[in-house]
């Protein structure tokens, strides 16, 4: 299965290494689904992340980093425009809608919309729900 993870959801689970967001980003590890990302996405997650270096444990960013660079699915983005409350978000429904994800994961269900066929938009514990059955 395949999902686009929000940059809210991999500052979660940096930031606490025992919750469900880190539990996410352990199931990733394990090929449990595949994460798919496009260069504005990847480009969030680097801007963003650093910027909470001094509040994350040492090296966790820099793995998670490598780990998205080497094991994601990349695309070339083709952004739909105004679908989202939120332009900054328009990048991850791009990314899902091209790469055929199952699944956006945010804790900012708000700001995209409900009534995509194709793309179910999850919070932390629905996508975790729908992973381990």
């Amino acid at each position: 299965m395949r999902a686009v993870i929000d940059t809210n959801i991999f500052i979660a689970g940096l930031l606490n290494l025992e919750g469900g967001a880190a539990k996410i980003i352990n199931h990733f590890k394990d090929n449990i689904f595949e994460l798919v990302i496009t260069h504005e996405v990847f480009d969030e997650y680097l801007r963003v992340i650093h910027l909470f270096d001094n509040d994350i444990p040492p090296n966790k960013s820099e793995e998670l980093l490598e780990l998205i660079f080497e094991k994601a699915v990349k695309l070339e983005s083709s952004s739909p425009e105004g679908i989202c409350k939120d332009p900054d978000d328009e990048k991850f429904l791009s990314a899902a809608i091209s790469g055929k994800a199952k699944y956006i994961v945010t804790k900012n269900k708000k700001d995209f919309p409900h009534n995509l066929s194709a793309v179910k938009i999850a919070n932390v514990r629905e996508f975790l729900n729908k992973l381990e059955g």
